[in-house]
């Protein structure tokens, strides 16, 4: 049976109530009594002990002088003892009951004393002295509870104080920052409210008690030191993350805490003081009383009951009569055979007591300790272990617990284990995925950039050990950026996956392809024996693209431009082979796109020199280093300048200005155009704006236009918006651009109707060479067709040249557009144009591109130049001398008859 640590705790305590019931039976009749009487010799007994609060005050029965009476030594001793009883609790506790016991405590010591003042029998002096001592008593008494209420009210203003700085500094961490329950700021905030916490303790203590004065106000002085140097510490931060007002309000509480502080030690070493000077007082008082032999005349006062607390207050304590200590003693005592009985009771039970110990003691060790070692045995790692019942009850409960967690902890391990072994391979499955991530594009699954040069490198150790050749192909998909954002990213990237496809089919017969980025690939001819080996599989990969990529049901051709270096003609390293054929690839884009270029050392010269003019332009943008100039456009109805096409130049540091064929081109590549042709569209605008508002109302302006900056988004109204700033009509303006813009998609000819809506003029430049298309005419919103040079070069000897010169003039006229022929640079080309009389000239025949502040000359100029130069055609001579003073019309009339 396993009994439990109650069952054998009852089971001790019953024997030992067996024990005391018999040995209460055994005593019952043998009781030792002993019982002493003390009579007190004195005046009176000793006043009985009162405890510090009114309501015990008022209910002790301590002997009271309802009015004046004759001189009683025992009432006058009882009525100084209840004053200073009634003093003390008036000092400790503020209240009406414990104000209304020292008052009656007063009158009833005047009362007391009044019998002894009034005395004739004694001598004056002696009177004088108890009358002097009496009123030296109270007004101790009165002095000891003032202090008492003042420092009180010093104490209550103390900690409204610290309540009035706590509050500040918990709303300054209200303020704070809470994350996850914890409050963030600055460390010397919540520094002071701990040091406060200390003082507003130690404040709470010296109110709730008098206790060790002494040692409270210790600790109260050192939080308040702790708090003022904190404070005073970092009271410039506190400045710069609270406020000034908040600083000042905590000076002036912290200055006030320290004067009340001060306030309160001092009244403490005061109350000290006066409560002594009570206490000799009482003793003064007391030594004044005169001896009972000098008032023997007197007889004392007859006992009286007690009378009611309505009738006038406690009773007086009657005089104790004069005896001596008297000592009675009884007592009785047991017999032998009882006290063998006893003994004999008293060693079974402890004998039990003993019995029921060893058992309880053997019943937990044992168990306890086989559980020890269970335990230690499963924290090795046996969770089969089992622990045998036994023992108490309790722990018998307890083993086979142990045994169902033992048994949990070896089913949770199984499992544990097997969910491990799951983990570890889904761990080994995710890290391979990501391993693969990290080697490979997530796009085409073609190594990236990363494992094309580990790949590449181990290409060229191999090559090395070999002496054999490796071929780096750099390949660009051309044109990708239109099919992109003309058929959108999605499509884009379905291009970029199947031309990636497209590439890891090829290369596999010799290397491998990757993809470096955006549309760019690479793919390396790992043992090529020649450089016969590089041309060959470089065709290859030109040639792949020659079959129309299969996307969504859709047919797309696309081509690809080629650039292939190789190892270790080239270059040694993977940066310097992959770089080389990037160079190359600029040169297979330029020989026509869809080309294969082989690396050369000038090459990379021009890529270098490529390279530097791209960060002198950057650099020049910053630094304003640009100009424009601007060459006329003349009517040959009117002989008058019409129009102005403004021209860029770069001032370059040796004085020399730079014309656009010199940069342009890096400036479109790099995306420079957008910067550089928002600065020439400013600069141009207010310069016609200028020349509007002045001295020619009706000039006009053309402004060269790149397709990349068609493509932005806010082209159209970034040009509006400068119009409107410089308050410049938009007829004034004409905006050229090439038939390139074509490429850029639809987006870009809505932008040009748009503009062409606003009245803004749209030429096309270059017009009659490259690729040259009447779909130009048809889609854009064109109001002018300016012929290339190239065609007007060799319109004077050239019979064809000038047959389609007249086809394009009488084109343009019957779709009412404007035409322009530039390139005039010799008289015989102007005497080939002057036929065409509808047609506006320009070239440096009639005027060289000239500064801002010198177009307003040339204009003034120019028709006596025209005039010059139609005098000097054969047969003109008087018909210019009439066209002086003939309208246009009449000139043109006159032409057409010539």
């Amino acid at each position: 049976m396993a009994l439990g640590i109650t069952n054998r705790l009852i089971l001790s305590y019953a024997a030992v109530a067996v024990l005391a019931a018999a040995a209460n039976l055994i005593v019952e009749h043998g009781v030792e009594v002993i019982r002493t009487h003390h009579l007190d010799r004195g005046l009176a007994s000793a006043p009985p002990t009162i405890d510090a609060n009114s309501a015990a005050l008022r209910d002790s029965p301590l002997p009271t002088a309802a009015t004046p009476q004759a001189f009683n030594g025992a009432l006058l001793a009882a009525a100084i003892e209840r004053y200073k009883q009634a003093v003390q609790v008036r000092a400790s506790v503020d209240s009406p009951s414990a104000a209304a016991e020292e008052r009656a405590a007063a009158r009833n010591l005047d009362n007391a004393s009044h019998g002894l003042q009034q005395a004739a029998e004694l001598p004056a002096p002696q009177r004088g002295r108890f009358t002097q001592a009496l009123q030296t008593f109270e007004a101790a008494g009165r002095d000891s509870f003032r202090l008492a209420d003042a420092r009180r009210e010093a104490l209550q203003e103390a900690a409204a104080c610290t309540d009035a700085m706590d509050q500040q500094l918990k709303t300054s961490l209200d303020r704070a920052w809470k994350i996850f329950g914890r409050v963030l700021a600055r460390q010397s905030i919540l520094q002071l409210r701990s040091e406060l916490d200390d003082v507003r303790r130690g404040v709470a203590r010296r109110s709730a008690s008098d206790g060790d004065r002494s040692a409270t106000n210790a600790i109260i002085m050192a939080g308040e030191t702790a708090f003022n140097s904190t404070f005073d510490g970092n009271a410039a931060a506190y400045s710069r993350a609270e406020s000034g007002k908040w600083v000042g309000e905590m000076h002036e509480n912290s200055r006030k805490l320290a004067a009340l502080i001060e306030s309160i030690t001092k009244l403490d070493s005061e109350a000290g003081v006066t409560a002594e000077k009570f206490e000799h007082a009482r003793v003064r008082l007391l030594d004044a009383m005169p001896a009972r032999s000098s008032l023997a005349a007197r007889p004392p006062p007859q006992p009286q009951s007690q009378p009611s607390r309505n009738a006038g207050g406690p009773a007086q304590l009657p005089m104790a009569s004069p005896v001596v200590d008297t000592i009675i003693t009884t007592s009785t005592g047991l017999k032998d055979r009882e006290r063998h009985l006893v003994g004999w009771i008293t060693t079974a039970v402890l004998a039990v007591i003993l019995t029921i110990s060893l058992w309880t003691v053997w019943s937990i060790v044992v168990p306890v300790r086989r559980m020890l070692r269970a335990t230690k045995r499963i924290a090795d790692g046996d969770v089969d272990v089992r622990v045998p019942g036994g023992g108490i009850g309790e722990l018998d409960t307890l083993s086979r617990a142990f045994n169902r967690m033992a048994a949990e902890l070896a089913a949770a391990r199984n499992m544990t284990r097997d969910y491990q072994q799951r983990l570890e391979e889904k761990v080994e499955l995710r890290t391979r995925q990501l391993q693969h991530l990290a080697e490979h594009d997530a796009l085409t699954h073609l190594p990236n950039r990363r494992q094309i040069f580990v790949l590449l490198n181990h290409a060229l150790e191999r090559a090395a050990q070999n002496r054999r050749h490796v071929a780096v192909f750099f390949l660009d998909i051309d044109n990708f950026k239109n099919l992109n954002d003309s058929m959108g990213h999605a499509f884009g990237d379905q291009v970029l996956a199947c031309v990636g496809q497209r590439l890891k089919e090829t290369a596999q017969g010799f290397g491998f392809a990757g993809r470096l980025g955006g549309d760019e690939f690479t793919a390396v001819y790992e043992d090529a024996a020649s450089a016969d080996d590089l041309l060959e599989a470089g065709r290859r990969l030109v040639g792949i693209f020659d079959r129309p990529l299969l996307i969504d049901g859709r047919e797309v051709v696309v081509r690809a431009s080629v650039g292939a270096s190789l190892y270790p003609d080239h270059g040694q390293r993977a940066e310097d082979l992959l770089s080389a054929a990037d160079a190359a690839l600029f040169r297979a884009k330029a020989m026509g796109r869809s080309q294969l270029a082989v690396f050369t050392p000038e090459l990379l010269e021009t890529a270098a020199r490529k390279f530097t003019i791209e960060q002198c332009l950057r650099r020049a943008i910053e630094r304003d280093e640009f100009d424009l100039v601007y060459q006329p456009e003349v009517s040959l109805d009117s002989l008058e300048m019409v129009l102005v096409e403004s021209l860029v130049r770069w001032r370059l540091p040796d004085g020399r200005q730079a014309p656009p064929a010199e940069f342009l081109a890096v400036t479109e590549e790099s995306g420079l155009i957008i910067d550089l042709g928002n600065w020439i569209l400013r600069k141009a605008i207010k310069a016609a704006s200028d020349w509007h508002h002045g001295e020619w109302p009706d000039a006009r302006i053309a402004i060269n236009v790149s397709p990349r900056q068609l493509m932005e988004r806010r082209f159209a109204d970034f040009v509006l918006e400068l119009l409107a700033e410089f308050r410049l009509p938009a007829r004034c303006i004409e905006l050229e651009l090439t038939e390139s813009v074509l490429q850029t998609g639809s987006a870009t000819i809505e932008s040009l109707r748009h503009l062409r809506s606003h009245d803004i003029a749209i030429a096309l430049d270059d017009f009659g060479t490259g690729y040259s298309s009447l779909a130009s005419l048809e889609n854009l919103p064109l109001s002018r067709i300016k012929l290339d040079r190239s065609l007007i070069a060799g319109i004077d000897r050239n019979s064809r040249s000038a047959a389609i010169a007249a086809s394009l003039i009488g084109l343009c006229r019957g779709l009412d557009l404007e035409v322009t022929a530039e390139g005039v640079e010799r008289p015989e080309q102007f005497a080939a144009l002057a036929n065409h009389r509808s047609i506006h000239l320009q070239g440096y025949l009639i005027s060289k591109p000239v500064a801002c502040d010198d177009v307003l000359a040339a204009k003034r100029m120019i028709p006596k130049i025209m005039q010059d130069l139609l005098l000097g055609l054969p047969g003109n001579r008087s018909s210019i001398r009439r066209m002086d003073f003939e309208p246009s019309s009449s000139m043109a009339s006159e032409s057409r008859k010539r």
